[in-house]
């Protein structure tokens, strides 16, 4: 298969020290403390355009700024999918999902869930001898409860405090509208499992019930051995729920209806007033909040420094294009980017991503690469001295030489697969790109749309119609890369 170019562009002046910076090669990811940690934070349906760093001009979030500050911020990164459980199965395994079993979102009570066969970044540490351990969205199985499943024990982590998935059942707050009717709110969730078993009713929002544990867990845990923290926020998938220190910072954004029945909307907005764009800002400042207790947690027990942090989101945001009654009100940014998530255009998978690591990578860097989330397992098995398994494919590949202000090359296309069966408009199901060029396909595997993605990153212009020399070698490598996915034996049972 064609090799294909992919160039990075880094802030003035960070290349040339990155080049002459050698520790990366002569000694991959050990430092004077040993072998790195690795905390990958990834939360949930924030867009493109909804942080500061990205372009956002009303949302502070001071805390993720500055670890863009510390490290690589990527302009072209995707998410493996543009809904959460196989995006989040493509992230753990580096295999496109649909390897993996998972097609779309696992609803609960569902029999769908992450294949029983499968490698996981936390296997991986694991052998290595790092601690592991969830906190959480996992959102990989039916339910905590399922013992026919896969739980996160079964997935690598010896630790977990999680949010299985599907909706959240959460306590409830009873509120009474201006108009005199009695609503139910929902603020604090009950649906959290620790190693296992369910916590009951807590008091606190969910971004700190998880840096809260985070918190927990490194205090307890045994010193001296490196771990791999997966913190997986819920912020700021619907319902979205702050404290009051957050909602009144964009107070000018809130309606006069909203600030007088807060909580009011939590699964009931159908046929109720607007509310205004503030309590997803807030939202959004909230999880930056946590998120930088998690670096200053770091921070004093003096792992920061020697710590790989990864920075990112699961896929697009729910936008003001509602639609779901749950999605009303919402306001997620895609920062132009056309789509939103739920669906294969640049809004639906273009997501933030970044990346700090002191003792190897330069800070300040931007780069411009095509990457997605199937490219972290091999990286950190770069950075992290492990062996990618060689028993099946593994979808995506090292982009360390990004971090280094250098080329990478991509020995196969980027691929991207949901299965939108039910959706309204059900007009993709599959993406692939090759260098600048991207090619949508529907359900029936028509081509639908090819864009250039350099010269029109906004997607506006199809050139379905006008450029079969770039479609039909594309379409051809669709083919052959969509029955090598239908080929995967590695989750197939034998009786």
């Amino acid at each position: 298969m064609k090799r294909l170019k992919l160039r990075a562009s880094v802030a003035i002046g960070c290349a040339m020290l990155i080049m002459a910076f050698t520790g990366c090669e002569e000694n991959p990811g050990k430092t004077m403390d040993g072998p790195p940690n690795l905390v990958l934070i990834l939360v949930d349906d924030l867009g493109y355009g909804d942080l500061a760093s990205y372009g956002h001009l009303t949302v502070k979030t001071p805390h993720i700024d500055k670890l863009a500050q510390r490290g690589i911020k990527y302009t072209q990164y995707y998410a493996p999918s543009p809904l959460c459980s196989p995006s989040r199965a493509g992230l753990l395994t580096g295999r496109t999902p649909y390897r993996t079993g998972i097609r779309s979102w696992i609803p609960p009570g569902s029999n769908i869930h992450l294949g029983k066969n499968e490698i996981t970044l936390a296997h991986l540490l694991k052998d290595k001898g790092y601690e592991t351990a969830v906190m959480g969205k996992l959102h990989l199985n039916g339910g905590a409860e399922r013992t026919d499943q896969p739980q996160a024990k079964d997935m690598g982590f010896d630790y977990s405090f999680v949010i299985p998935g599907g909706w959240a059942k959460n306590k409830k707050i009873e509120t009474k509208p201006s108009d005199g009717t009695l609503r139910r709110g929902k603020i604090y969730p009950d649906n959290y499992w620790r190693n296992g078993v369910p916590v009951g009713e807590t008091n606190k929002f969910s971004g700190q019930l998880v840096a809260d544990e985070v918190t927990s867990w490194l205090d307890k845990r045994e010193k001296g051995n490196p771990f791999f923290l997966y913190v997986s926020f819920s912020e700021v998938h619907t319902p979205i729920s702050s404290p009051e220190e957050y909602l009144e910072m964009y107070s000018n954004y809130i309606t006069d209806f909203a600030k007088k029945n807060p909580y009011l909307y939590h699964w009931d907005w159908v046929n109720q007033p607007y509310r205004g764009q503030g309590e997803y800002y807030a939202n959004i400042s909230f999880l930056d909040a946590q998120v930088g207790k998690v670096i200053s947690e770091l921070k004093a027990r003096d792992e920061l420094d020697n710590s790989i942090i990864i920075f990112t989101s699961d896929n697009g945001p729910v936008t003001r294009e509602a639609r779901k009654p749950w999605e009303l009100n919402m306001a997620g940014e895609t920062g132009g980017l056309r789509g939103r998530k739920d669906n294969l255009f640049e809004g639906g998978i273009r997501v933030p991503a970044i990346v700090s690591y002191p003792s190897e990578i330069e800070p300040g860097q931007i780069s411009d690469a095509p990457i997605y989330g199937l490219d972290w397992l091999p990286t950190l098995a770069e950075l992290l001295n492990f062996e990618v398994p060689t028993d099946r494919e593994i979808d995506g590949q090292s982009i360390i030489n990004t971090m280094k202000g250098l080329e990478i090359d991509r020995e196969k296309p980027m691929i991207w697969t949901i299965d939108m069966e039910g959706q309204d408009d059900p007009i993709n199901e599959w993406a692939i790109r090759a260098d600048d060029w991207l090619l949508i396909l529907d359900r029936g595997e028509q081509p639908k749309f090819l864009f250039n993605i350099a010269n029109d990153p906004y997607q506006v212009v199809n050139l379905i119609n006008d450029r079969n020399d770039i479609l039909l070698p594309l379409l051809e490598q669709f083919l052959m890369y969509r029955s090598n996915i239908e080929a995967d034996s590695v989750n197939v049972t034998t009786l």
